[in-house]
């Protein structure tokens, strides 16, 4: 895949019209036809009753919406709904391959327990709840003695987790990470979202918008929308990042910087707008701001942090002073991993314009309501630091805990340097709830497989980045599940019930109709005739009525735009300040890693899925090796050609690939993408390339404690 615009326009399925016009996408599809025909576990050639299903796709967080097509009851195809504001017909790779991942041989085909060799046995659910149960009840009462890790970020599904943990006298209730843990060090109640549809000017701190960031199918459309093929764009896109990824690629303008400046580069254009005049009298903080500010981040300190010129620095200032609806969006090319410092910095600019909740600006989009008894509020859940528990776990500050439940996540391969994660849970029990045998599943004492959301109800509550706060609903399209699995939130109820913690329901899907029943108590309405950004702009939605599970459980999408607090307006002086880096470079490991991730390389907790194995092109992975990419001067300067193999090291591990050039990476930077190195799954995810988390660097960011990895730097070397 390369990352310029032209590859861009070819790639982003859905996006643009040109998407249709362009042969290389019908070549992929011809080649993945072809490539694919003999998978004995693909689903045949089905005769029979054509339906669609409606649905939500879970694979990640964006909760785009997906047509399920079945013909004689069976599965076969998935496709992007026209009627779903979060993706509004497009699909991305991981939605593309979700019916194969239905079948695909990785599935945990029912409960399985760890034996004395390692190896995994099949047993009842009977027996594999009662054994949880046993293992729970072990730790009754004992603090923090069970945590649980999950992939869900905006599921429902976590109201369970910690109301059973509640119940057993524990608060570790984790989050997979991600940008609203960042966030939520900004914002303690609800999350923030960005209105890309009524700005005309957006200018993005790192976060790859186009590709694995947030809504990023939604966001696609969005920026196509602002682009229209012939005609002048409404909307100019500025990428500030360390490589020409798929949004640097796209955007109409890419300033190159390494990761973890994008803070220092953000006060350097507010240095700009103050100096020419701006003012922010609804901010309290205004005169510490503007005082932080210009006598610090001055254009002489701020080129030679970010080897940005003045001049240029100076131009970003006076687009978004021209613009007429600016939107300044912070987060990190990974989409986890970064820092307070450069997401409140980002974030500063807009609270400088008072965008906050207005058409075009960053708006404070409310949590639904609990309705589990017991339950953490989300914005409690956010705020817990998974990667620095397992710091602290692995170093003997923290105490082991004695089982952990993870779910819908793989953090023995998708969290920084897995090694200390598997250090951390060393002697834990641990039960995965994993639909897939992935690298955490085949550690794992119990396994307790959950189907897929084509088979089973499920959840999405405001995927972050989205501009409204939006309900949906996942439905089976398939009358019983492939194999023997168990939804994980009726497992969870049936062992508290078991456990004599009372949770309030019977099943999940109760649990669900819950939730969906409190909507009718919010303002909201459905998206079928007014899109929620159309609502923005002043158009009036009819308010939601009727029987909403029954609209919203056949692919209704519940929508509201409604401010739910008041927003202390506030520049974040205080913690910038605290939280603003050191200026001293590190010379033992001299070259900034800029890690990237991509729906074409799965999720999390999804390995590349074996329908996207052909989209990768020669100079992502040949054999088992996987390539990084660097410029030609930065490989000029560690005596690296084209095609060479180079270690990349960090602290506490190394990565083996070949060496891409691409003048699209930023000098002294080398690129690597994640999703590489499974040595779990099926034959077609499993070793193929390195895991990049290996040489990510954990370090705790002053002024706010977080765990903060997205800045990390590496020592590379020929092999």
């Amino acid at each position: 895949m390369a990352l310029n615009r032209r590859s861009f326009l070819t790639f982003a399925a859905g996006g643009v019209a040109g998407t249709l016009f362009t042969p290389v996408i019908w070549k992929s599809i011809d080649d993945t036809a072809i490539w694919t025909q003999n998978w004995p576990w693909i689903p045949r050639l089905e005769y029979g009753p054509r339906a669609y299903a409606a649905t939500t796709c879970k694979l990640c967080p964006a909760g785009c919406g997906l047509n399920i097509r079945t013909a004689g009851g069976r599965p076969v195809a998935a496709e992007g709904r026209t009627d779903h504001p979060l993706s509004q017909g497009g699909i991305c790779p991981l939605g593309a391959a979700a019916v194969q991942l239905l079948y695909a041989p990785a599935r945990i085909k029912g409960p399985m327990q760890k034996q004395a060799d390692g190896t995994h046995q099949p047993i009842s659910w009977d027996q594999a709840e009662a054994l949880l149960k046993e293992k729970l009840a072990e730790q009754n009462g004992k603090k923090d003695a069970v945590v649980c890790v999950s992939g869900d970020e905006n599921g429902t599904i976590n109201e369970l987790f910690s109301a059973l943990l509640g119940g057993l006298g524990s608060d570790g209730c984790f989050l997979m990470p991600g940008e609203q843990i960042v966030a939520s060090k900004i914002l303690r109640e609800g999350s923030i979202g960005y209105d890309l549809e009524n700005a005309d000017f957006v200018l993005v701190f790192g976060a790859d918008l186009l590709d694995g960031w947030g809504t990023a199918v939604r966001n696609k459309k969005a920026y196509g929308a602002a682009h229209p093929m012939g005609e002048e764009a409404s909307a100019e896109y500025v990428y500030v990042g360390p490589t020409q990824n798929v949004t640097g690629g796209a955007a109409d303008q890419w300033v190159s910087i390494a990761p973890g400046m994008e803070g220092v580069l953000a006060l350097g254009v507010a240095y700009h707008l103050l100096q020419g005049g701006m003012t922010a009298p609804q901010a309290h903080d205004f005169f510490a701001y503007r005082n932080f500010v210009i006598n610090r981040y001055t254009p002489e300190y701020v080129e030679r942090l970010t080897g940005v010129a003045p001049e240029q620095v100076a131009e970003l200032a006076r687009k978004l002073r021209s613009a007429n609806k600016p939107l300044i969006i912070p987060g990190s090319t990974i989409a986890q991993g970064g820092g307070v410092f450069n997401f409140a910095a980002a974030l500063s600019l807009n609270m400088l314009f008072d965008n906050v909740n207005s058409a075009g600006g960053i708006q404070v989009l409310p949590d639904l309501p609990t309705v589990v008894s017991g339950a953490k509020e989300p914005a409690q859940v956010r705020a817990k630091d998974l990667v620095a528990y397992v710091q602290g776990v692995a170093e003997g500050k923290v105490s082991k805990p004695a089982v952990c439940l993870v779910y819908e996540a793989n953090p023995l391969f998708a969290l920084p340097l897995p090694d200390v994660t598997a250090q951390a849970f060393d002697g834990t029990y641990l039960v995965s709830f994993s639909t897939f045998y992935d690298e955490t599943a085949a550690q794992a004492d119990l396994l307790l497989p959950t189907p897929t959301f084509i088979e089973r109800f499920d959840d999405v509550q405001t995927p972050y980045g989205s501009g409204f706060a939006s309900y949906s609903l996942t439905r089976p399209a398939i009358r019983q599940p492939i194999f023997d699995t168990k939804p994980t939130g009726d497992v969870l109820l049936a062992v508290a019930k078991a456990l004599g913690i009372d949770l309030g329901f019977a099943s999940f899907d109760k649990v669900l109709e819950a939730k969906v029943a409190v909507l009718s108590e919010l303002e909201g309405f459905f998206t079928d005739k007014v899109q929620p950004w159309e609502a923005r702009a002043g158009k009036a939605p009819a308010a939601a009525s009727g029987n909403l599970w029954r609209t919203i459980s056949r692919g209704a999408v519940w929508a509201s735009i409604t401010e739910p607090f008041p927003t202390a307006m506030q520049l974040g002086s205080t913690i910038i300040s605290q939280t603003a880096p050191p200026d001293a470079e590190d010379w033992t490991f001299p070259v900034s890693l800029a890690a990237m991730d991509s729906r074409t390389y799965g999720s999390r907790h999804i390995a590349i899925p074996p329908f996207c194995l052909p989209l990768l092109g020669e100079q992502e992975i040949q054999g088992d090796v996987f390539y990084v990419w660097m410029n030609s001067a930065t490989a000029r300067s560690y005596g690296l050609q084209a095609e060479d193999r180079v270690t990349l090291t960090g602290p506490n591990g190394s990565c083996l690939a070949k060496v891409r050039i691409f003048e699209g990476v930023g000098r002294n930077m080398v690129a690597a993408p994640l999703g590489f190195g499974h040595t779990a799954w099926d034959k077609f995810s499993r070793n193929k390339g390195d895991n990049i988390y290996k040489v990510l660097t954990v370090r705790t960011e002053p002024g706010s404690n977080l765990a903060v990895w997205a800045d990390s730097r590496v020592r590379i070397a020929k092999a």
